[in-house]
Order: structure tokens, then sequence, then C-alpha cells
């Protein structure tokens, strides 16, 4: 009879970057398996190295709300086969059922920011914090304030390794932030630009960022006759130092174009696009953010390529690229444009989504 073989031995360190490498679902299924591995999934220093490896490794999502007051969100990936594309999956994991949060305040490190008015009461909210992949959701948090569900933001300080809520003010320049944990409302450093309902933010490198027009973002109706261009800027709010910071735009934005420019996230990079001469579709990207030098062309898009013909007075935006799938997914308020740039090819898609949406990742992250 053979001796027995050993025990095989594997190190502490390569379990946890195994571990690290696997999607949520997996990681989760192991944690049911043993204390020890619950344990160690469970420790805030593994769930931010798997934060970190899928954002990294992750394919593009969005999530948004279904149409209506529908607690059920979308989520739309961008995926190396075309064939499942642009599937919705009919997966527990990502259907909301608690009825009294439907509207998606933010999305961030895989946390979503739900939230309503408290009996049609806009100067009261409920607030929860829910993470679809690991199904964990937090307690109901009442705000108080006189405030709307469209004027607010939901970011991360990894400084302070805290999650904050930015209230900005309709038709003013002030900016309220409240620290998840404290619950308290502070003013801020007040903001270059005034404020309006339903404005549109961007989150990258901690910072809250969105696009103004002269001392107002984006003004409603944008009509280009009135504007110049040394009146377009990009505002940033830094969540970790709670200042603001006026960011130039590219040099080669030297024309006010016909319909209002837009800012996005495309390859962790913060992103400006425009309409030029109602020609061509125009792509910068911010390689260094912060730093003006540092944008460059990522593409120039003829409208005749892109099969755009009669919607030109409609504001085109990028919503994702995947580089895995060489594809950019173009929108606007009637329909989407999946475009592969290796094969100069489009094609028109249902559009999957309602109302606003948000990037998405899946994560460990957690809040209570």
């Amino acid at each position: 009879m053979s001796p027995s073989s050993p025990p095989v031995f594997i190190p502490h360190d390569l379990i946890i970057e195994v571990l690290s490498l696997l999607p949520v679902k997996s990681v989760i299924r192991l944690m049911c398996m043993s204390k020890t591995f619950h344990s160690l999934v469970s420790d805030p220093t593994f769930v931010k190295l798997h934060l970190h490896r899928s954002a990294r490794t992750q394919d593009v999502s969005l999530i948004s709300n279904s149409e209506g007051h529908d607690a059920t969100l979308n989520v739309v990936s961008l995926s190396h086969n075309p064939s499942i594309r642009f599937t919705l999956p009919n997966d527990p994991f990502f259907q909301n059922n608690y009825k009294d949060c439907f509207y998606i305040v933010g999305s961030c490190n895989g946390l979503l920011c739900l939230g309503h008015k408290v009996n049609g009461n806009r100067k009261k909210m409920s607030l929860r914090f829910w993470n679809p992949a690991t199904r964990t959701l937090s307690y109901k948090l009442r705000i108080t304030g006189d405030g709307r569900l469209y004027n607010l933001t939901f970011g991360y300080d990894s400084s302070s390794n805290t999650y904050k809520l930015v209230h900005f003010i309709n038709l003013t320049t002030e900016v309220r932030v409240l620290n998840l944990g404290d619950n308290v409302w502070r003013n801020i450093q007040n903001s270059p630009s005034s404020h309006y309902l339903a404005m549109q933010f961007v989150h990258l490198s901690d910072s809250v960022i969105w696009l103004a027009v002269g001392d107002f973002p984006s003004p409603r109706p944008y009509n280009y006759e009135n504007i110049t261009i040394e009146q377009f800027a990009a505002i940033s709010l830094d969540l970790s130092t709670e200042t603001h910071t006026r960011l130039s735009l590219p040099q080669g934005f030297i024309e006010v174009p016909f319909v209002e420019p837009h800012l996005s996230v495309l390859k962790d990079s913060l992103c400006f696009s425009h309409d030029f001469r109602q020609t061509h579709f125009v792509i910068w990207q911010m390689k260094e953010f912060g730093v003006a030098e540092s944008w460059t062309q990522l593409f120039k898009l003829k409208y005749y390529n892109l099969q755009i013909y009669n919607d030109l007075q409609f504001r085109w935006i990028p919503l994702c690229m995947s580089e895995k799938s060489e594809t950019l997914l173009l929108t606007n308020p009637n329909t989407a444009i999946l475009y592969n740039w290796k094969c100069n090819r489009s094609e028109s898609i249902d559009k999957p989504w309602r109302f606003r949406y948000h990037y998405y990742t899946e994560s460990l992250v957690s809040y209570r």
C-alpha cells in the first residue's frame, strides 16, 4: 500500500491573488463554503483589491431604470461576442424588489444609491444603497432639506475612504456635501457656475465633473448663435478637498457646435465630444486628468460612416467603448448606434435602457 500523499499547501497570498480575479458570483459561492473563505473575502483589503481588479478586467456596463416607476434595472454590456452584445439578463441579481426606492441617484464602486421623495415631499428624501451583485441593501437613510433627487449625485473620496452625497442647489452656485455615516449636510465652496435641474455629471479621479457655458451650465435651451467658444469650460469638484477647478477644453475645439457638447468617461479618461460643422462627430480624450495639454483627439467620425443622416438636430452622446470588441456605443434621444472602428462599420440598435444611465461595475462593496 503506497503511503498517502502529503496535503498540498497553497500560500495565503496566492489564494488571495486567485480569488481577486474571480467574478463576484463565484466569490459569493465560495463565501458559503467555509468560515475561512467568508472571513477572507469579507476583509476590506480584499474587497478593495477585488474592486480594483474588476474595474480593469470587466467589460463596460451601463445600468438604468426601466420605464415608469418599475424598480427593475437594465444592465447593458459591450461583450466580445457580437451575438450577446446587448442581451439583458433575466437575472435576480439585478432585480430590485424594493419599490420604495426606484430612482438611481448614482452608481459608484458597484453600489447604487437609490432614492425617492417621502410622501411626495421634495424636502424629505429617502435613500438606500444597494449592491445588485451581492444583493446587500443598506438601511433607509432619511434626508431632510430643500433639495431634489435630480440635483443629487453620489461619489467616493478614496483619501478618506468615504462615500459622499453632493447636492447642487438649483439656480444658485451653492453646494452641500453629506458624508455617509455623519448624515449631516455641510455647505462647501460655491461653484463657479450656477446649477440647473437635472444636471449631467461624470465621475473620475474622486471628482464630480460637469460642462458649463459662461456662468450657467449648458444653458437651456442651447442656442449656438448666442455663445462664444471662450464661454465653454468643464467644472470639477474634488471630493477630497471639496474645492472646484475650472478645466480647459481642447485647443482644437475652435467653433461653437450646432448642438451642445457633452462630457463623458471613456477608457477611464475624461472625454469631450461635439458636433463639427454638421459633417463630423469629434471625441477628445484627456489622457492625464486635469492637464489641459493632454487633450488628444480620439475620434473624428463622418456622420455618413455612422449612418447618421437625419438626426443632426439632436445631441449624440458616446456612452461607452470596448477595446475587446473594438466598438463605440453612441446614443441620442431616439436611437443608438454601435460603431466598429476597425471595420469602419456602424449599425442601429434598439435602446435597451430608459431615462438616465450610469456606469456600473460588479463589486463586493457594501454599505450598511
